[in-house]
């Protein structure tokens, strides 16, 4: 059973089945300057898992002993607390190993790219996208109902609460616009628009086309990173310039968005000495 539950969390938080479709627009940043996106990731996501349980604390606690009170002020402000509190809290583990995850692939002198690009397509982020659009249309909620209270006498504590939790989650906004601006100083300022990434058709089908052969030797690949299956017996797979080989379809799709090996980063357009080959070529 615990083992069962364990692999249900890890597939929660991991999208490696989905990775190579619709890529989440924080990738894009990744992929051009992956360390100052790390540190700006790990800094928000690091104060936004805290922020949120420190701020849900102290609420609850003054909910639970003025809940009665508070239910007789003139707006239900005790019940937006409670929602905005629940609210962060869920949101709280995906940002937490979202942190997490970047501190261990960092240590490691892992690839930041692959790591992300695993979390944003997991079940996990995209639950935690929903929860903040909720999160902020509550937010907004939550203005207008302070906005248009009165003073409450059976519950004076109620409005200042209320206005420190906005005050709170403003603070949070702000510190994310500095922290980004430090992080990425003048990488956006007088700048030309960058140039689309992905390659067209007519290069993609100029890559050679091979049919996987396990016993051929120097064949060191033995799975599609961009899928992490493993390559089938006369698979035909596209093999890129720096010597790197993928499923057909899976490094087609890849290469119409980016045109760089997922494995290597290497551009395609750039010529490269093949690593090694292996495998039959095949004609397009």
């Amino acid at each position: 059973m615990a083992r069962l539950v364990r692999e249900r969390l890890l597939s929660f938080f991991d999208g490696a089945e989905n990775a190579a479709e619709n890529p989440d627009p924080l990738l894009d940043v990744v992929h051009q300057y992956p360390e100052e996106a790390a540190w700006f990731i790990k800094v928000v996501m690091f104060f936004g898992s805290i922020s949120g349980v420190v701020i849900s604390i102290p609420c609850g606690l003054f909910l639970t002993m003025y809940w009665g009170p508070c239910g007789l002020c003139n707006r239900p402000l005790r019940y937006w607390i409670l929602v905005h509190c629940v609210l962060q809290l869920l949101q709280a583990p995906v940002r937490l190993v979202f942190f997490l995850r970047l501190c261990h692939i960092q240590r490691l002198n892992g690839n930041i790219q692959e790591c992300v690009r695993h979390l944003t397509h997991s079940a996990a982020w995209r639950t935690s996208k929903v929860v903040s659009i909720v999160t902020y249309g509550w937010f907004i909620l939550g203005v207008v109902w302070l906005l248009n209270s009165t003073y409450c006498k059976p519950c004076p504590g109620l409005y200042r609460l209320s206005l420190a939790v906005i005050f709170a989650a403003v603070a949070r906004l702000l510190m994310t616009l500095i922290v980004f601006y430090h992080s990425f100083p003048p990488r956006f300022q007088n700048q030309p628009p960058p140039k689309p990434r992905g390659a067209s058709q007519e290069l993609i089908d100029s890559m050679p086309l091979v049919v996987y052969s396990p016993e051929v030797r120097g064949d060191s690949e033995t799975s599609c990173a961009v899928c992490l299956s493993e390559f089938d017996r006369d698979a035909v797979l596209r093999r890129l310039p720096c010597g790197h080989s993928f499923h057909r379809g899976c490094i087609d799709k890849w290469l119409k968005r980016n045109k760089v090996c997922p494995l290597c980063l290497q551009d395609i357009e750039v010529p490269q000495s093949p690593k090694g080959r292996w495998g039959k070529e095949k004609a397009n």
